[in-house]
């Protein structure tokens, strides 16, 4: 009666290496660029970026100017996440603690 079906989740999701390291990179660079625009177009008006107060051909409308603005901002905060998750993943782990090393340790600093 309350057996489950073999097709049903069982809760425990298994993601892929690759789709985890995307959705690490994505999700948070996504967020920070979503504040950084909010916060950098409440001062700056994209129309007037330009010189002498005259739009940039790129920035016909204020809201390419706020695109052009946010997906700047994303690949920025990505590729600041990108860096990140490729130093932790290729970090070198640091050599287990044993008696020896603790002796030797403890001997050093006296």
């Amino acid at each position: 009666m309350f057996g489950r079906h073999p097709d049903e989740y069982s809760g425990k999701l298994r993601w892929p290496r690759l789709g985890q390291d995307v959705a690490i990179v994505a999700w948070p660079s996504f967020l920070v660029a979503s504040v950084a625009t909010m916060v950098c177009f409440a001062f700056i008006d994209p129309l007037l970026v330009g010189n002498d107060d005259y739009p940039p051909p790129a920035f016909s409308t204020r809201m390419t100017g706020y695109a052009v603005g946010f997906f700047f901002f994303w690949l920025v905060s990505a590729l600041s996440s990108l860096l990140t998750l490729y130093l932790v993943r290729t970090a070198h782990p640091e050599p287990p603690e044993t008696d020896e090393n603790a002796e030797d340790g403890a001997r050093s600093t006296e």
